[in-house]
Formats: structure tokens, sequence, C-alpha cells
């Protein structure tokens, strides 16, 4: 007896042992066997390439990650969210010895907005059922609607008999089609919030005073006040569901972002959510192994941008040479560049591709340090919205005295003149005058030129005039 009894303790402390540090030491060595979910996926989301799979094509059953598909297409075709929603008896009736509820009561009333944080919070069985007589008129139309999305998003082997995810033997889904389901849904921005809550207060209606909700993800997503559970805090992370009942096992679709990468993983059949959770980290700490992310300043500083500046006064070190700092406008802009390890040129070719600059004063002294001198954009892939940096000057940069004043120098002096008339000095006296001598230097050489002709003319006439009389 005690002998069955040790063996116990030790099954039940395996189960609850949290995610160890040599679990993630080297996350770039993870194999399947590594995890204790049976199928597993990572995916990129963004571009949706396959990082990391274990049986990711078994048939299982997604228990309520099968809410996922309820809450986008809530989302993204349940028209007015604020709109009121009155509870129904076909919502209520579930038939389940101890399924998940919200709850809800017969008449209620809930904004769409609402029963979809609620469902996702609470994973409420209630919830789903009238989400999708909200969004289809009855379920069975919205469970149509939801294989319908299914096959248009590109899964192959899902098939839905109902909206919650309880069971049912032909309520069935992969691994791979669940990632491809979560990367549809995290597109969407409305969704994306609703992925992060794991926490959730139902206002005070007409049946009931409210409730304060909180997911089965709570303390992956949020740092724990109990030490154990800080093991399975993931800061990284930024969703989505949880999902359980006894023939699929503990489930988790996970989603996570680090400086420019964008993750997905599920893990389902797993022996319990810490389980899920400890193999979500090495999903998550693998995958971002796989890649270098670096940022448009961090390129700029390997190889600042210098220009020549004109007019520079005589005295200057690096004749006029002008090193230009990078200050990006929104501090809160993503302008980070990911790659693939081994790929580092791919970097600096997006840099040069993906950027521009524009000068917006002229090149040349007076600089003073900190000025702006032009605009680099940036225009992110798939963006269409620039993220613009400022081209700062390094130092100051003194004027040559002997320079001409440039035309720009002249129109902005002439603009910020308040006297119409140009002041008195001899040089410009002596500027107007020039014109004047000329004219009139030219005019007396001519003057002289014609005089002369005309006078060689006369002697010639009468020189001929007396030989003649002679």
């Amino acid at each position: 007896m005690k002998k069955a009894l040790a063996i116990m303790l030790c099954i039940m402390l395996c189960i609850a042992l949290p995610i160890s540090a040599e679990d993630t030491k080297n996350p770039e060595d993870l194999k399947p066997s590594d995890l204790r979910s049976e199928s597993a996926i990572l995916i990129n989301a963004d571009t949706g390439e396959v990082l990391f799979e274990k049986d990711a094509d078994v048939l299982r059953y997604p228990a309520s990650t099968t809410k996922i598909m309820t809450l986008l297409l809530a989302i993204t075709m349940g028209g007015d969210l604020d709109r009121t929603i009155v509870t129904s008896q076909s919502a209520l009736d579930i038939h389940d010895e101890n399924p998940a509820l919200i709850p809800l009561e017969l008449g209620q009333e809930i904004s769409l907005r609402d029963l979809i944080a609620a469902t996702k919070v609470s994973s409420g069985n209630d919830g789903a059922n009238l989400i999708a007589e909200a969004i289809s008129g009855t379920q069975q139309s919205f469970v149509a609607l939801m294989n319908e999305a299914a096959q248009k998003y590109g899964c192959t082997s899902t098939n839905f008999t109902n909206a919650h995810g309880l069971h049912n033997d032909y309520h069935v889904s992969t691994a791979r089609d669940l990632a491809i389901i979560a990367r549809e849904a995290m597109k969407n921005e409305a969704f994306r919030e609703i992925a992060s809550l794991s926490k959730f207060t139902v206002k005070s209606n007409n049946k009931n005073q409210g409730k304060n909700l909180s997911s089965k993800d709570d303390i992956f997503l949020h740092p724990s006040t109990v030490e154990e559970e800080m093991a399975y805090y993931y800061p990284d992370a930024i969703g989505i569901k949880t999902g359980y009942h006894t023939n699929a096992g503990y489930c988790y679709v996970g989603a996570a972002k680090r400086e420019g990468v964008s993750l997905i993983s599920v893990t389902l059949k797993s022996t319990s959510y810490r389980r899920c959770f400890s193999d979500t980290i090495k999903l998550f700490e693998y995958g971002f192994s796989q890649f270098i992310s670096t940022s448009i300043e961090e390129i700029y500083k390997q190889n600042p941008m210098a220009i020549d500046i004109s007019s520079f006064a005589l005295d200057d070190d690096a004749l006029g040479r002008l090193e230009l700092s990078l200050h990006k406008l929104d501090p809160l802009a993503d302008d980070h560049l990911v790659y693939s390890k081994g790929q580092e040129d791919t970097s600096l070719l997006n840099y040069k591709r993906y950027t521009q600059f524009e000068f917006t004063r002229p090149l040349e002294a007076p600089i003073a340090a900190g000025e702006v001198i032009g605009i680099l954009s940036y225009i992110p892939a798939g963006s269409e919205e620039p993220i613009e940096y400022e081209l700062i000057a390094s130092r100051s940069i003194n004027r040559r005295p002997t320079i001409a004043p440039s035309l720009d120098e002249i129109r902005q002096y002439a603009e910020t003149d308040p006297n119409p008339f140009p002041p008195f000095s001899v040089e410009l006296l002596f500027i107007l005058s020039l014109p004047v001598l000329a004219v009139a230097i030219i005019s007396h050489i001519l003057y002289k030129l014609f005089t002369r002709k005309k006078k060689l003319k006369y002697k010639q006439k009468r020189r001929y005039s007396t030989r003649y009389y002679r």
C-alpha cells in the first residue's frame, strides 16, 4: 500500500512540477520528445511558416479551443457589437455533466461585445451557444458557417459539430488546422484585444448584479503573487485560448511576440494546463531562438550617413564632412527587421529596399549641432504607413566669412528685414554706381570713335580738293 502511495505521489509531483531552467537553457535543441503534449505545432504568425511540429496532423478533439473560431466569427460577422442579446433557453441547454459556464440566466440581457469577452475568459459554453444564435439564428446554422470558414482559411482536417467544443466523436481538428485558425484570428485587431483578456467583469444587468470572471491561462499571461505559479508566466505571451474535456485532455493555443517576431503555438492532449504552458514556453523559446531581430536604428548606427557641407570655415578639421544621427519621431512605432539565422544579409537588403531619405534644407554652412537636416522614411513590409526619422546634425559647422551669401540667405534676409528700403552704405552706393559708370565709359568711348572717324573723313576730303586745284 505504501509503495502504491509513493508511486502516486511521484506521478502527481511530475504532473505539477514547474518548468525548470534546464528546459529552456538550450531552446534551439528542442525535440518532439521534450514535449508532454501528444500533438504540437509552432508557426511564424506573420508568414505561416511551420517552425516545429509534433504529430501535428493527427486528429484530436479541440475542446474549447473551438471557441477561437466562434469568437472570430462573432467579431467579424456580428455587426453592431454593442447591440443587446437576450439569453434563450436553447442557449442554456447544455448536455454535459460539468460544463464551463459564464453563467447566463434565462432572459438575461447582455451586449454582444460583453458576451464575446465573457465567453473567452470563462470559456462559457452557454455564451458560445448564445453567440451562435445571435449570429446565425440557430446553433446548427452557425456550425455550418464555422466549417465553411475553416475550409476558406485552408483547414483540411477540421469538422465542427458545435460552437463550444464539448465532446462529439465527429468534432475534430488537428494542431496544424488550429494554428491556421488562430493565425487568421490574430490578424483581427478586435480579436487580439479579446485574446489577451484573462479577467473580465460581467456588468450588472436585468437578472443579476454581474460577476467577476477569470481564465485558466491567467498565470501564463500575467505574473502571479504565488511563487510556484511564476514558473508558468511568460512575459511575451499575448493570448489566446485554453481547452479541456476528458477525451481531449488539456489543450492550449497560444501567441507571443518579441522584438518584431510573432509566433503561434498549439499544444493538444496534455496532462494538465501547467504542462500545456510548459510546452508552450519551450515552443516559444525555440521559435525566438530561430530568428535574429534588429531595428532600423541599429542598422543605421552600423553605417551612419555622412554628407559634405559646402561653404565651411577654413579652420574646420573635417573639411565640411558631417555625420547625421537618427531620431525616431514615434517612439512606439515598430521598426524591427526580422530574419532567420544564417540570413544576416537579409536585414541590410530590406533596409536598403524599404528606406528612403530627403534633405529638408540646403547642404551648406552654417549648421548648428542638433539641427534637422532631413527625413528618413521606412515603410515596413505589408504596410502603407511610413515610419519617419529625423536626420540630425551631430556637430556645428561655421560658415567661411569670405563666401558670398546664398540666394536662400538673401531671400531670408529680405523677408525678415522690416525696412522696405535697403540700408545705405558706401559699398551699396559703389555697387549701384557701377552700371551708370559703365554706361558712361562705354558712351564716351563710342563718342570718341565716332568723332575720330568723322575728322578723318573731313581731312581726306580737303586733301583731295587741294590736289585738284593745283
